[in-house]
């Protein structure tokens, strides 16, 4: 009887599509930044914990990290449908339980974390978000324990006991399934001691709704759980991973623009936006760099809870006023863009001579784009929750808009001569990609006009702004 192939193995079908959705992947973003990847290991078991605000499209920022393939875990209520399992262990995604599936169905899990060692033990990089669930917010959520479970029973499985280098002790009184032990391991160096790596990946995102938006990825300093482990042999597991929690939950707070969850979140946000273009300037940082937008972002964060430190009364109605200044932009379909450009009036002139040369072509790339981008918007008018909109976007663009052109060539070189058909094949590729972009310099070009002519708006930014110059 066949071996049943193991969600880490090699597969040829994986490898012939993998460059061509990561390919896809990459143009569903305007701009994108990874820095930091030379913290990660070499030829060690990893596991990389990225915050999570946008569904499917954090899994792809870390799978194109680098080329190697990973394993992914997702929610168990997604593998009911035996069909769309399969096709999620194609893609190498594993099944997880969560406390909301019923206490009954976290028993499972213990499979799923033993599958999960034999991964690392394979040296295939795994990857789980820690919080669990997604939210599109610059915060965190509370971290779970199914991570540190992983990397505490994968550094024993690793690393266990051998002549001279291991022991284990169980603490008195601890039942020995639930893990209550106190290893000792040898020192680094003696060559028998393999090292399990947890590694934080900061996420940010330029918009979390808006399609092709800028990424920023940072990979933060690893987390050696195997070393944490020698440095505490007299601590139990529990304590461990509360250890390791508060350690990951550090790490990525330093990786992403950390707003508290408070009241004033909505308010500090905006006032991030108005401030941004002042802070670079004031910082010396690059404005082009996402990493540099996040340094001068998280230096407002800073001076917002300074002041409510200092002058809670003056801030509280500060940012009560910017919170009111907010709504009012929404209302009026203000975007960020526009108020945080300081040359708006510059760009609608220069935008607008753009939008009318290319809107012949905006026109071309939407007919044979249509089919793609109705159904992408039928599907997103369906669901509620809108950190899947990307996704859906992305996947729906990269399947649909695929096939259209794969049925498209051979009827234009059948049709027309070879010249006039090659010419529109290559004209019409980006078709769905441009219809975005060509939205988004029309949105944009609409907002400043809003902007420009809200001079009670641009008078408040500026008040705003000096309050914490």
């Amino acid at each position: 009887m066949k071996r049943k192939r193991r969600i880490y193995e090699w597969h040829w079908a994986y490898s012939f599509f993998k460059p061509y959705v990561i390919f896809m992947y990459r143009l569903s973003y305007g701009r994108r930044e990874y820095h930091g990847l030379e913290k990660i290991p070499v030829n060690q078991p990893i596991i990389y914990a990225p915050n999570h605000t946008s569904a499917l499209m954090d899994a792809m920022s870390v799978l194109d990290i680098d080329t190697s393939a990973k394993v992914f875990v997702a929610r168990a209520d997604m593998f009911k449908n035996p069909l769309f399992a399969k096709i999620l262990f194609f893609l190498r995604i594993m099944p997880i339980h969560r406390i909301r599936d019923g206490r009954s169905s976290l028993k499972n899990n213990e499979e799923i974390i033993q599958e999960s060692v034999e991964v690392l033990r394979n040296n295939v990089p795994f990857v789980i978000a820690p919080e669990g669930t997604h939210r599109p917010m610059h915060n965190l959520l509370p971290l779970g324990k199914g991570i540190f479970r992983i990397a505490l029973l994968a550094n024993e499985e690793l690393n266990k006991p051998q002549q001279g280098s291991i022991t284990t002790q169980h603490s008195p009184g601890a039942p020995e399934d639930l893990g209550q032990s106190v290893t000792t391991f040898a020192q680094p160096g003696s060559g028998s001691v393999h090292h399990v790596y947890i590694i934080p990946v900061g996420l940010e995102y330029g918009h979390f709704f808006r399609y092709r938006t800028s990424l920023l990825c940072q990979i933060g300093d690893p987390i050696n759980v195997t070393q944490h482990v020698i440095d505490n042999p007299d601590k139990e597991h529990p304590v461990l991973m509360n250890e390791l929690k508060e350690l990951l939950q550090d790490s990525l707070k330093k990786l992403i623009l950390y707003i508290p969850d408070d009241d004033d979140y909505t308010a500090t946000w905006e006032l991030c936006g108005l401030s941004a273009h002042h802070r670079i300037k004031q910082m010396g940082l690059q404005k082009r760099s996402l990493k540099d937008r996040l340094q001068a972002n998280r230096q407002t964060v800073q001076l917002v809870l300074e002041k409510k430190e200092t002058a809670p009364e003056e801030s509280k109605r500060m940012l009560e006023e910017i919170a009111r200044f907010a709504q009012k932009r929404r209302q009026k379909r203000i975007s960020m863009t526009s108020v945080a450009n300081p040359a708006p009036l510059v760009a609608l002139l220069t935008r607008i001579p753009l939008l009318i040369l290319l809107f012949p072509y905006f026109v071309a790339c939407t007919v044979p784009a249509l089919p793609t981008l109705f159904l992408t918007w039928f599907i997103c008018s369906k669901m509620e929750d809108r950190a899947f909109h990307n996704s859906v976007r992305y996947i729906i663009t990269m399947v649909l808009w695929t096939l259209t052109v794969i049925i498209a060539i051979p009827l234009l070189f059948i049709l027309l001569p070879w010249p006039l058909s090659l010419l529109l094949l290559l004209l019409g590729l980006p078709a769905p990609f441009f219809f975005y972009q060509y939205n988004k310099w029309f949105r944009i070009a609409r907002s400043n006009i809003s902007w420009l002519l809200s001079r009670d708006l641009r008078q408040d930014k500026k008040r705003f702004v000096n309050w914490i110059a």
